[in-house]
């Protein structure tokens, strides 16, 4: 699935370097894309999320996300 995502400049860079050298030079490594750095480092830290904040479950889905960013709430007991 395509999706439109924001990447800090340098991050991105440096994924699409290794990426490219990766598929060129280190079959072995089976990155043939960005999308075979992305998609495993994200789901890592998806499931990190999930133990962290949602017992281990997967959080409810959501069909279709607000635009831009969530504003601050505040913790419980701030004013």
């Amino acid at each position: 699935m395509q999706r439109t995502v924001n990447f800090d400049s340098d991050v991105l860079e440096r994924a699409r370097a290794a990426a490219t050298y990766l598929a060129a030079y280190e079959p072995v490594a089976g990155v043939r894309s960005l999308a075979d750095i992305v998609n495993p480092a994200v789901a890592e830290y998806v499931e990190e999320l999930e133990r962290r904040y949602n017992g281990g479950e997967a959080f409810r889905p959501v069909f279709r996300m607000p635009p831009g960013r969530p504003s601050r709430r505040p913790l419980v007991g701030e004013v």
